[in-house]
């Protein structure tokens, strides 16, 4: 039996490696009939080979071919498995998509393929005449050893099943006087066991199957996830510290190194702030991160850093050079980028001092607590945009020129805002601490 399973195991590998030769030539359903023929033909013949020969030297030299090349394949793949092991510490660049740009050269290679393409077809052909001539050797062992090979089978057969019974008896019995004390023992602590579980209370069983329920739940899948930065072009953040570099320019760097931690699958744009956001946008950079991490997570890393090469060569070019900042006009138009992306998760991060003055909202001629009236007259129209649960971070609002009071009081008026358009401000700061984009 064990032979017969062995051939017939050889002959359906054979089977279908055949079929995976011809699936190139497209041949149809007639492929079918020649892998079959390929599969069967081969350990007949070898079969009839060793038949019709019947030696004993031919079959130990047979049989050590067949070991041998069958050891050799497995130290060949595994020579594979070490390229393969190699490749993953190393990180390729494939393209990253950016709309508006002509698409980049595709990048160079690593040469994986190309150096154990020898070794896979020298593996194939191995393992082709190991297993067709082993699946040969099986079939003729099977027929040599085949139940009408020899004379008084059947009385052979039962003779032996009967010695093999009473063997099988006769080491039970011995096995359970050996075994008397230890099974007395290990009963005497399952029933001792058994009484102490018995005490546990009805919810405490509940709470540990819910307990074991979550821990086997699986992870749910990544999503995809929308980012806009909103990035102050106005004059109120060209200041700085004397010996230091501009707000402005410490709010290009942060953007760098927000876009070189962007996830896949991830819709990215960079829109910037002037004196009319929404009536005139300005689009910055709008590009999209694939879904394909890459086996070794090589195009993500490489989309991540075309994003961040696209940004630095459109960033030599931005100046703060607007007189007026409107920001509750970038935040319209990223409502509308958000209405357009897919569903999942939204981030919008706005680099700014957040001093709106140039719309019906002017934060930097009056105190911000008296500008709550304005926002309830907006509320009543259609100025109020949609950001219901995009999750806001506002960075680097500096406090240049101004008093500690009147930071503060900006603060709670853009909270209050946000508060109103439905959107989730998780922080707030001077700083420019890039925040969790996800995995």
């Amino acid at each position: 039996m064990y032979y017969w399973i062995v051939t017939l195991a050889l002959t359906v590998a054979g089977f279908f490696f055949s079929l995976l030769a011809f699936a190139p030539y497209r041949l149809g359903w007639k492929s079918y009939l020649y892998c079959a023929g390929i599969a069967l033909v081969a350990p007949f013949c070898v079969e009839k080979f060793l038949e019709t020969w019947s030696s004993p030297k031919l079959m130990k030299a047979l049989a050590t071919a067949a070991c041998v090349a069958a050891l050799a394949s497995l130290v060949l793949l595994s020579l594979i498995r070490g390229d393969v092991l190699a490749e993953q510490i190393r990180a390729v660049s494939p393209v990253v998509i950016l709309s508006g740009d002509a698409p980049e050269a595709p990048p160079p290679q690593t040469g994986f393929y190309d150096k154990t393409v020898c070794l896979l077809r020298l593996v194939m052909a191995l393992l082709a005449f190991s297993m067709e001539l082993g699946a040969g050797l099986a079939l003729y062992e099977a027929r040599r050893y085949s139940a009408n090979a020899g004379e008084d089978a059947d009385r052979v057969l039962h003779q032996l099943n009967f010695i093999r019974q009473h063997m099988v008896a006769s080491l039970a019995e011995l096995r359970t006087a050996q075994n008397a004390s230890a099974v007395f023992q290990n009963e005497f602590w399952r029933d001792f066991y058994r009484a102490l579980s018995d005490g546990m209370t009805r919810t405490s069983l509940v709470k540990v199957s819910a307990l074991a329920l979550c821990l086997a739940l699986p992870a749910h899948a990544a999503e995809s996830s929308s980012l806009v930065i909103a990035l102050d072009l106005t004059k109120s953040v060209a200041v700085g510290a004397p010996g230091q570099r501009q707000e402005f320019n410490k709010n290009v760097e942060a953007t760098a190194e927000i876009l070189a931690h962007t996830p896949a699958d991830s819709h990215v744009t960079v829109i910037g702030i002037t004196d009319h956001s929404f009536a005139e946008p300005f689009i910055l950079l709008d590009a999209r991160i694939p879904a394909d991490e890459g086996y070794f997570q090589e195009r993500l890393t490489a989309a991540r850093q075309a994003l961040v090469r696209a940004w630095a060569a459109r960033a030599k070019c931005l100046a703060p050079s607007f007189k007026r900042a409107d920001i509750l006009g970038s935040l319209l138009l990223a409502s509308q980028i958000f209405q357009n992306s897919p569903k999942g998760r939204a981030m919008l991060i706005i680099f700014s001092d957040m001093r709106e003055n140039a719309g019906g909202v002017n934060l930097e001629g009056r105190n911000p607590q008296n500008a709550h009236l304005s926002v309830n007259r907006y509320a009543q129209g259609r100025d109020i945009p949609d950001l219901h649960g995009i999750e806001i971070h506002v960075l680097g609002a500096d406090n240049a020129g101004k008093s500690m009071s009147y930071w503060t009081a900006l603060r709670d008026f853009w909270t209050f805002y946000f508060k109103r358009t439905g959107a989730v401000l998780k922080s707030y700061s001077v700083l420019r601490d890039p925040p969790d984009l996800g995995p």
